[in-house]
């Protein structure tokens, strides 16, 4: 099966010494513009300079990047506790605040325990037949035999679906409403002014969560008496085995970053998937005949492993254009990283895209090549931090499966319905921050399947 090449990044080399280095910048916002601009590209040219520890002054902040997988494996697992999630990612706080990725140490480890409730199986299983219902009647109405954006129609599906599937809200006015304030809270979160200004896209997005949080509120006394099937209902009466639950505040905060988060994972995968479907139509097929071979209707829970292929396509939409490129932590305690002091106070930055795209790791990383994760390759083997879109230790996202199962209930019908076209005129460039997205909207042409 052929790949979609590019150059990639050159490699890096190893730099020593106390003083951490680091580019200059401009006044105030450092490299803030060409950090949003050119993440990875930032990222391969200061670690080549520099090598694995280096400095970048980004959203109004000094910030340590701690390079390559053995940081992720030191960070993520935080076996000395010396490191702050919540801390570390105060610049969000406008917006995210109270969420599980922010939140630290026995505090987290409660809250992650009644949210557990909410992803065993009976749970997933229920979400599955809310879905499949829902993407159904979705993608009967999306256009054949012409061409139309699928990026935007992808965002509109999948917001439709998880204010059904998530919130149990059905009314297209007030999923229009949701919409727009999601579309803000997201855009402020690369924000070059950090503060919210009147006019500027941080006071958007701080209003924008004011707005979901009021929504959020409105509807908990109601679920947490009558229940349902959806995601929010079952946020609403979780409990931990000793019967602890959640404040009506934790709650809304929960749903707040969950909803992103979620949002933002699933959509980009199904965006790069399909993109590479039109680029590569061998690829295409071969998932096709996978999907073709479960026989007809929606998919099955009991039929989620047989779907092979198919998950090593999602796993490499998530290497390639992974949702949470860089994440942030603060250091508590004095410690060092490869002969260089990192102070208490100091914030690091670990980068799990630029890792997923570092040829040290993976043959060829600009190629969409998902036999990579076949048994025979295993190049996500390579280190245990290799292929980290999720996180790891204890905040590796508590919805990973959740999303997984999402993307192959759309696929499955998805693929029923219809086979993608995609013009040679057409092929996107693609924007990596906040999230990634083809910077055309990738005009495709779903042809119906006879």
């Amino acid at each position: 099966m052929s790949a979609i090449d590019e150059p990639g990044p050159s490699r890096s080399r190893q730099t020593g010494g106390s003083k951490i280095p680091g580019p200059s910048g401009l006044p105030l916002i450092g490299q803030t513009i060409g950090f949003v601009r050119d993440p990875y590209g930032t990222y391969f040219r200061a670690r080549e300079q520099y090598g694995d520890i280096f400095r970048l002054n980004v959203f109004g902040a000094d910030w340590t990047v701690l390079a390559g997988p053995d940081a992720l494996e030191h960070v993520y697992l935080n076996r000395e506790g010396i490191f702050s999630s919540r801390v570390g990612l105060e610049a969000f706080a406008f917006l995210f605040s109270g969420g599980l990725l922010h939140r630290d140490d026995l505090d987290h480890r409660s809250h992650r325990r009644v949210m557990q409730a909410a992803f065993k199986l009976p749970a997933l299983k229920n979400y599955l037949e809310l879905m499949n219902a829902e993407i159904g009647a979705l993608l009967d109405d999306w256009p054949k035999d012409r061409k139309m954006q699928f990026a935007p129609a992808i965002k509109t599906l999948t917001l439709r679906l998880g204010a059904h599937v998530f919130m149990g809200v059905t009314d297209p006015a007030e999923i229009a409403r949701l919409n727009t304030l999601f579309i803000d809270e997201v855009a402020s979160s690369t924000a070059i002014i950090r503060k919210p200004l009147p006019f500027t896209k941080m006071r958007r997005g701080v209003n924008a969560r004011a707005a979901f949080s009021e929504s959020f509120r409105a509807l908990i006394a109601q679920r947490k008496t009558d229940g349902g099937p959806d995601f929010f209902s079952q946020l609403c009466i979780a409990e931990d085995e000793d019967g602890h639950g959640w404040s009506d505040q934790d709650i809304v905060d929960h749903f707040n970053f969950l909803l992103i988060a979620a949002h933002d994972a699933v959509t980009g995968a199904l965006t790069s998937m399909v993109w590479a479907m039109g680029m590569l139509p061998n690829l295409q097929d071969a998932v096709t005949a996978e999907v073709d071979a479960l026989g007809p209707g929606p998919l099955t829970y009991e039929d989620v492993d047989r779907l092979i292929l198919t998950d090593q396509v999602y796993r490499e939409g998530l290497r390639r254009f992974t949702p949470s490129a860089f994440t942030a932590r603060a250091v508590m305690q004095d410690t060092s990283w490869q002969g260089h002091d990192l102070p208490a106070g100091s914030r690091v930055v670990i980068c799990p895209g630029p890792v997923m795209m570092s040829p040290e790791l993976w043959t060829e990383p600009e190629a969409f090549d998902p036999a990579r994760f076949s048994p025979e390759r295993a190049e996500h083997q390579r280190h245990k931090y290799a292929w980290s879109p999720f996180g790891g230790g204890a905040h590796k996202c508590i919805g990973m499966h959740f999303a997984s199962l999402q993307v192959k209930a759309f696929f499955v019908q998805f693929l029923q319905r219809f086979q993608v076209k995609l013009d040679a005129r057409d092929v996107p460039g693609w924007k990596d921050l906040p999230t990634p997205v083809p910077t055309n909207g990738l005009p495709v042409t779903l042809v119906a399947r006879s």
